[in-house]
């Protein structure tokens, strides 16, 4: 039946958590499939069992950490209904201040990301990160499955619209309902009901149905429309659609401790089920295959010499043999002490037939520059610093706090675009290595185009404004002004007032005289003007408007009319 590819026999109703159990291997058979997991917008998903069952989980397309807590079960003789509470934890800072003081406490204690990871133990005092609920209902016979989002279009507890309920959990909804498409091999069919068949305006309701009918009555339900697909899904990218697998490159100098940060690293690979190969060259100080890894992971030695003077072509056998030889998605390039590694990815660049360009991990050992900080003005150490998008600042376990801290600072001014991290006897903190990963993934091959919604397209389905759902006739103006010059801060808001006789909505990149690269949201009269991501910074300098009679000005495209909002 339907359901077997997820649970291969039949229910257990008396156990009151088959849905958890259904939901469980749905994200374990995802997390074990690392390609499909992306291409659906999956960024890692955490499962927690003290208490409550629950998950915590990141997507691409959302600047959230979202929760789903177990709540409770109940069945008859046709069909078992779970029940599970959603949360939403902000990360951007710009976010977390729109909250109310009360929660924004959380983030001031120790300890809060814990508290996220273990929501199960601690959802009771996260009440206030609770923004809807989620149903799992599946029949008996396993030959249907109703998923099921209730919320909010609004909750007066947030300022600005990032925060509004609906809007924060159609990229989750979206994310499941295409899991289960996956998973089960079946299209879902999609509805929503209307404002006004709600228990109130401020409702929102989406669902969606596998295979045979749940509900008896959904046939004769006037109450909902159709929909073509899940709101605010997540469009993949070119490395989300590529079988090519990712290759990192790690350097720095001789004896800096790149293969002890290595070994580590593998091994937080390897407990997530993220198998990875590994290229060394001759020059590695140590054995790899035999002294670190063992039989967890390929391992291809280069027998060209040091990989800064190798051709692409001595590459490319090596590469090849590994892709042949092992399932990884991705392999790490450990690189000699005196490789530049702009010389390392040019090579790489020539192989984009077979293989695509991951991070650049550059290990810096701590001892030796704190010792010796001229060591920072040499060539080939501050080609390795440049152009590495992680530094790993290693041994601090030898080094005084002070010392740490001002070499931090100090390889920061040289890189300020690398994230830093510490290494003490070659561990470090993996995860935040990982999301850094996940985010300098979707920025360099993708430049969050999935994070980006015309409208006509998404915006038609549930309204920006509050997700209001208004008749098809109603036609909003769209047109997009670029500016070659920087503005005055108080010119922003007169810009985008007087653009139309009724603006509902403006967003984009400009630059501010005393502020540099800004992101401009208007939305409800608010006017919010904030310093841009990194990966903002080299996009075009424009302001989309949205709105009714809409005026051209210098420097605007084309008013184009739609039916969006």
């Amino acid at each position: 039946m339907l359901l077997d590819c997820l649970i291969p026999r039949s229910f257990s109703p008396e156990t009151e958590n088959e849905g958890v159990t259904l939901l469980h291997n749905l994200l374990m058979q995802l997390h074990l499939d690392r390609k499909v997991a992306r291409r659906i917008g999956w960024r890692g998903f955490l499962p927690s069992n003290k208490g409550n069952f629950s998950w915590s989980a990141r997507l691409a397309n959302s600047d959230l950490v979202y929760g789903i807590v177990f709540m409770g079960e109940e069945h008859d003789d046709q069909a078992i209904a779970s029940s599970f509470d959603l949360y939403a934890f902000p990360v951007e800072d710009e976010i977390k201040s729109q909250m109310p003081e009360s929660m924004q406490t959380l983030y001031e204690k120790d300890g809060h990301i814990q508290k996220i990871r273990a929501l199960s133990e601690h959802f009771p005092e996260l009440q206030g990160f609770k923004v809807g609920s989620m149903g799992l209902v599946f029949r008996l016979d396993k030959a249907g499955l109703n998923l099921s989002f209730h919320t909010y279009k609004r909750d007066l507890r947030f300022r600005g619209r990032p925060m509004r309920p609906a809007r924060v959990l159609m990229p989750l909804f979206a994310a499941l309902v295409q899991s289960f498409q996956t998973s089960l091999e079946t299209a879902p069919q999609l509805r929503a009901l209307k404002s006004r068949e709600l228990p109130s305006t401020n409702d929102f309701f989406i669902e969606a149905d596998f295979g045979a009918t749940v509900f008896e009555d959904d046939e004769s339900d006037a109450c909902s429309y159709a929909l073509p697909y899940p709101p605010l899904s997540y469009k993949p990218d070119e490395v989300d659609m590529s079988d090519k697998p990712l290759i990192h490159v790690l350097c720095g100098f001789l004896g800096s401790g790149k293969t002890t940060f290595l070994q580590n690293w593998l091994n937080f690979l390897h407990t997530r089920e993220r198998f990875t190969g590994v290229l060394q060259n001759e020059f590695g100080e140590i054995d790899l295959d035999t002294a670190l890894i063992g039989d967890e992971t390929c391992v291809e030695a280069l027998n060209d010499g040091c990989v800064c003077c190798s051709l692409a072509d001595s590459l490319r056998p090596g590469i090849l043999r590994l892709i042949q030889n092992t399932p990884a998605d991705q392999m790490i390039l450990e690189a000699t002490g005196l490789a530049n590694p702009d010389n390392v990815v040019h090579s790489l660049e020539e192989l984009g037939d077979i293989c695509k360009i991951g991070l650049v991990v550059s290990v810096a050992d701590a001892p030796n520059l704190t010792e010796h900080p001229e060591y920072l003005n040499e060539k080939l150490r501050l080609a390795q610093l440049n152009r590495a998008d992680v530094i790993v600042i290693s041994k601090v376990d030898l080094v005084p706090q002070e010392k740490v801290n001002k070499l931090a600072h100090d390889l920061h001014d040289l890189n300020q675009k690398a994230l830093i991290i510490l290494s003490a006897n070659g561990d470090a903190n993996f995860a935040v290595l990982d999301h850094f990963f996940n985010h300098w993934i979707d920025k360099k091959y993708g430049m969050f185009t999935s994070r980006k919604h015309l409208p006509g397209t998404d915006t038609m389905l549930l309204n920006n404004a509050g997700f209001a759902m208004r008749g098809s006739t109603s036609l909003f103006e769209t047109c997009a002004l670029k500016f070659s010059e920087p503005l005055e801060l108080d010119q922003i808001e007169p810009i985008i007032k007087n653009s139309g006789r009724k603006v509902l909505r403006a967003k984009g990149i400009v630059d501010v005289l005393g502020k540099g690269c800004c992101e401009v949201q208007y939305t409800d009269g608010m006017l919010t003007v904030s310093q841009a991501r990194e990966d903002l910074q080299a996009c075009d300098r424009w302001l989309t408007i949205i709105g009714k009679g809409l005026r051209q000005q210098a420097g605007a495209t084309t008013i184009r009319k739609s039916r969006c909002l």
